[in-house]
């Protein structure tokens, strides 16, 4: 029998969609896989005789109703190419061709003793699919679960009870073993291992139908650690001539059991690349380690140096939780910072010297935590010493609110709002004594206007606590600007200062004219 042959598939997608059945009550399936491969890779063979190759090979397939092929690891028995396209290669003289190749298939293991078991009253069954996908590009890849099902009217009242029936017993315990490519595009569908990615859920009240995708996103699966990741390294000179590696690892935890999950796996991933690294660099002068709360994901960072002078003793460990406030997002960032040394003085100078060294880091690790999308600013900041153990904690907020993107070192917000009493023509009364009435003159003379600005501003632990007001007392050209006025007089300043908060107040009154 002639079969279509590719080794080596560039990228790849696969497609399973079901189909119930009602006069079998059983259900089918279709596989489409769609492939790009480079043309040289292309062979038509009758048993071990190889009868065309490339552009000739894949045209005489996609003449066939039906073909037997075998794409990188997938196989089809009954096959038919629906696509093709022909494109120039990355390559100079190469060319690439696009496949897309579907096949029906009875699900007989799914029928209806086994398969239709978990749908709960399937007469009022009106629609159901499910969907995978496969995909990969270079060392990333990435696998997803979509299911839908919606039941008719006369399911009413039953709809959820019948809906959460089915997610129970089909959807989170009876995950199919389609077994398809090892070779890292779909990590042998890793579908059967009950791992768990980001799933969203929505039901829709009106139209009784449910549906959920689950996606997982990864360049390698670590089946024993249960856990995907994403693995970037950079290497640089620094300027005093000695190389400098970074490590930068995000977890996924594919467990329901995450902090356990992630953290577990945190640890082994250190000693995987400490003993990777060890040869060449030695210990990691650096180690920082991140879970944001409440998700799945961790970050970790190990920097490697062949600088003697950096040595492996130090340590970062931080958190972090996303919250709304008001309009604007928070990003609370929680760090420990903890370094080694002969004695507690030592350890607590090397802990100092270390946590002033990182500080420009903060914001990068916000990055890898939450990956805002919006700008955000330092908001507020507490630091505990602990001389003891060696150690220091920040607290640290960041906000999305504009108020606090200060250029000032010391300055963390800058809040100014203005008011207004608007010049107005000046109006007099007289008697007319000719006829004893009182009498309305509208002058062109207008009365002098009147503005008043205040001025909140916030600044960092450790800045003096008279910071706030020195900052506020050295932009009085800056809020007379803000009055907008040809001609302003101060009457009134008034400034206040909370030394505890490291917050002070400015109220400035003006008078004006517009020329």
């Amino acid at each position: 029998m002639a079969a279509l042959i590719v080794n080596n598939v560039l990228s790849s997608s696969l497609e399973v969609n079901y189909n119930y059945l009602d006069t079998e009550e059983l259900f089918g399936y279709q596989i489409q896989g769609s492939y790009v491969i480079d043309i040289s890779d292309i062979e038509f063979q009758q048993d071990d005789t190889v009868l065309l190759v490339g552009r000739d090979a894949i045209k005489e397939a996609y003449g066939r109703p039906n073909i037997v092929a075998r794409i990188g690891a997938d196989d089809y028995l009954n096959g038919r190419i629906s696509d093709i396209s022909f494109d120039a290669g990355t390559l100079v003289g190469s060319e690439t061709v696009t496949v897309t190749i579907a096949e029906n298939r009875k699900l007989d293991d799914y029928s209806s003793s086994e398969f239709a078991k978990y749908i709960p009253n399937p007469h009022a069954l009106e629609s159901f699919s499910e969907s995978y996908n496969f995909s990969r590009n270079g060392a990333n890849y990435s696998s997803s679960r979509d299911i839908s099902i919606s039941y008719n009217q006369e399911a009413g009242d039953q709809f959820l009870d019948n809906a959460k029936t089915f997610l129970t017993n089909y959807y989170f315990t009876n995950r199919p073993d389609l077994g398809y490519q090892e070779d890292g595009i779909s990590e042998n569908a890793k579908i059967n291992k009950n791992f768990k990615g980001y799933l969203s859920e929505t039901y829709d009240l009106i139209n009784l139908s449910v549906s959920l995708n689950e996606k997982v996103d990864s360049s390698i699966i670590d089946p024993n650690q249960s856990v995907s990741t994403k693995e970037t390294q950079t290497i640089q000179l620094t300027e005093r001539g000695f190389l400098e590696k970074t490590v930068n690892i995000e977890l996924t935890s594919l467990k329901e059991e995450v902090e356990k999950t992630l953290t577990s796996a945190i640890a082994q991933k250190i000693q995987e690349i400490k003993t990777k690294e060890q040869a060449e660099f030695g210990s990691p002068f650096s180690i920082s380690k991140g879970i944001v709360k409440d998700s799945i994901r961790a970050t970790l960072s190990l920097v490697f140096s062949t600088d003697p002078s950096k040595s492996g003793d130090n340590n970062i460990s931080y958190s972090g939780v996303e919250a709304k406030a008001n309009k604007f997002k928070e990003y609370t960032l929680n760090i420990t910072f903890n370094s080694n040394g002969k004695n507690n003085v030592d350890k607590f100078d090397n802990c100092k010297n270390f946590w002033n060294e990182t500080q420009d880091d903060n914001p990068l690790r916000v990055r890898r935590l939450f990956h805002p999308t919006e700008a955000f600013h330092e908001k507020s900041r507490r630091s505990n010493f602990n001389r003891a153990e060696g150690s220091i904690q920040d607290s640290i907020v960041y906000t999305t609110d504009p108020a606090y993107a200060t250029t000032d070192s010391n300055l963390l917000k800058l809040k100014k709002t203005l008011s207004k009493q608007r010049q107005i023509n000046r109006i007099e009364k007289f008697l007319d004594l000719s006829n004893l009435e009182e009498q309305v003159v509208v002058s062109d003379l207008k009365t002098v206007g009147r503005a008043s600005v205040t001025a909140e501003a916030t600044v960092s632990q450790g800045a003096g606590i008279y910071e706030a007001q020195r900052i506020l007392e050295s932009k009085t050209q800056e809020f007379t600007d803000f009055v907008d006025e040809d001609v302003t007089h101060i009457v009134a300043d008034v400034c206040n200062t909370n030394i505890g908060d490291g917050k002070a107040t400015r109220n400035l009154t003006y008078l004006f004219l517009s020329d």
